[in-house]
């Protein structure tokens, strides 16, 4: 295995990890997206019926059929694990693509960022004051996120409240990336001009 080949897996990793995360936080912020544990639970429901089913049509050697039990236990146990965990990842995904796809348009010309782009790592919207923090798993350095603030505002049509910093409870993760924004761009005000002769 090459550089290449281990870094774009490692990636790939943090990526089904930030996923799955950023999920878990979505479904906490957003309690009516829960909803959709209902079509889960009916789909398990509905699973285990026609397990039912087909296993008492089976006719099965009665060496075999405890070994056979046990593995459709076994499978109605790991499948749904398996298909809880692609819903949360799938929820992280909907909320994440977006953002991530804005800062590879910002961050676009660089070679690194189409193999590594920014993966969305925490999202979180304040309802009071419109606030949303947003922090970033990255690879690109800081002196590149603070280059490209401008177009980060202008790519997502906010504008920065405080400065981008690192993130991590301390801020000190160098490979997070965090920045809190309102929604809408501020103009620059405009100088006034006087003309003295009048």
């Amino acid at each position: 295995m090459d550089n290449k080949e281990f870094n774009e897996r490692r990636h790939n990793r943090k990526k089904q990890e930030c996923r799955f995360r950023l999920g878990i936080q979505q479904l906490w912020n957003y309690p009516i997206i829960n909803l959709l544990w209902i079509l889960f639970a009916g789909g398990v429901v509905l699973m285990v019926i026609t397990e039912k089913r087909f296993v008492t049509n089976m006719e099965i050697y009665p060496l075999f059929k405890s070994v056979f039990s046990a593995c459709m236990t076994i499978m109605l146990v790991i499948f749904p694990v398996i298909c809880a965990i692609g819903l949360i990842q799938f929820v992280g995904f909907c909320f994440a693509i977006r953002d991530e796809a804005d800062m590879e348009i910002v961050f676009g010309d660089k070679r690194d960022v189409k193999n590594q782009p920014p993966i969305l790592y925490y999202k979180k919207r304040d309802r009071k004051s419109g606030v949303t923090k947003r922090e970033f798993y990255t690879t690109i350095p800081m002196e590149r996120w603070k280059e490209k603030k401008d177009a980060i505002c202008d790519r997502l049509d906010i504008h920065l409240i405080g400065d981008i910093t690192y993130g991590g409870k301390k801020h000190n993760k160098g490979n997070h990336i965090c920045f809190e924004s309102a929604e809408g761009r501020i103009t620059a005000e405009r100088e006034i001009m006087y003309d003295d002769e009048f």
